[in-house]
Order: C-alpha cells, then structure tokens, then sequence
C-alpha cells in the first residue's frame, strides 16, 4: 500500500481517528488543526491514497532547544555548553487499523527526513520525543533514542545518527 503525507488541513476526517490512546485521539481530533493555525506544533497526516479523507496515523512536531546540561552525557561532547537547537515529536501514533502494518517506523522515518530537511535552513542539532509510557519508550529506543538521566520518558537522537540510518 501506498502512504502518503500530508499537512493536517479540514478535508480530513480527524473524528473517527483511533489509537487506542484517548488523549492522543482527542489532540488530532480537537487540538491539531487549532495549534497548527497558531504555529504553536505542526501535525502530518498519513493517508491512504484510495482514502484521502482517512488518517492512518499523524505526528506532530515544533522546534525546541535543550538545556546542555541536562543532555545524556555521552552526548554533550563537542557542543558548545549552551541550548541546543532541536526538533520536538510531541506526538506520534497510527490507528488501531495498522497496528501490525509497519506505520509506526513509517511516521518516525517520515519524521526524520522532516529534520533532515529544515536543518539545511534552521539550525538543529536533535529530535527529542515525548514518549506518552514505557510502552512507547520502547518503541523509540529501537531506533537509538537516548533517554535523558532526569526524565525518561523524554528521549533524544543527535541528527548525525538520523543522517547516518536514512
């Protein structure tokens, strides 16, 4: 099957969308489309082709900046000891419908070319994530995410990896 990517925008039906999680289906359904308006978090859609009105899965991302040191040690060596620019996943997740599919890798891939791409234009060093549990903490370690010492459920992947997986 084909996936596509997309802004969040009204023609899709953001109602019907469900991960098994209540608060990440009432933030694309309710919160996406306002806070991307506002510029506060900018949320891409998965869709299906044959179904251009369906989400499959979403994620929603902003710029940030982590406070040197508060960064995982092994990472600290090199930058310079002030914030470090990044890129914020604040949410991720696929309908129930792909559990078993592979969107997830797919959402974190597209994600990853996402940073790629605005690090040619504004400065950006990482992606951190806001893992919801220790269920999606682990989805994230698969891909090399490091949790910070203070606050595990945040993790972090420098953009040199990203560059180096893609």
């Amino acid at each position: 099957m084909i996936i596509n990517f997309f802004p969040i925008s009204k023609g899709i039906n953001l109602k019907d969308f469900d991960c098994g999680d209540k608060d990440l289906n009432i933030y694309l359904s309710r919160f996406a489309l306002p806070n991307d308006k506002k510029n506060i978090s900018k949320t891409f859609v998965a869709i299906n082709p044959e179904d251009p009105t369906k989400p499959l899965g979403y994620y929603s991302v902003s710029m940030a900046q982590v406070i040197f040191e508060t960064l995982p040690q092994e990472l600290q060596k090199g930058l310079p000891k002030y914030p470090v620019p990044a890129m914020r996943i604040g949410r991720l997740a696929r309908d129930l419908s792909f559990k078993t599919k592979g969107l997830g890798p797919l959402l974190l891939k597209n994600a990853f070319e996402r940073a790629i791409s605005i690090s040619s234009e504004v400065a950006l060093n990482c992606v951190l994530v806001d893992a919801s549990n220790e269920k999606a903490k682990s989805f994230y370690l698969k891909f090399g995410f490091i949790p910070f010492n203070d606050e595990p459920l945040t993790l972090v992947l420098p953009l040199k990896t990203i560059i180096q997986s893609i």
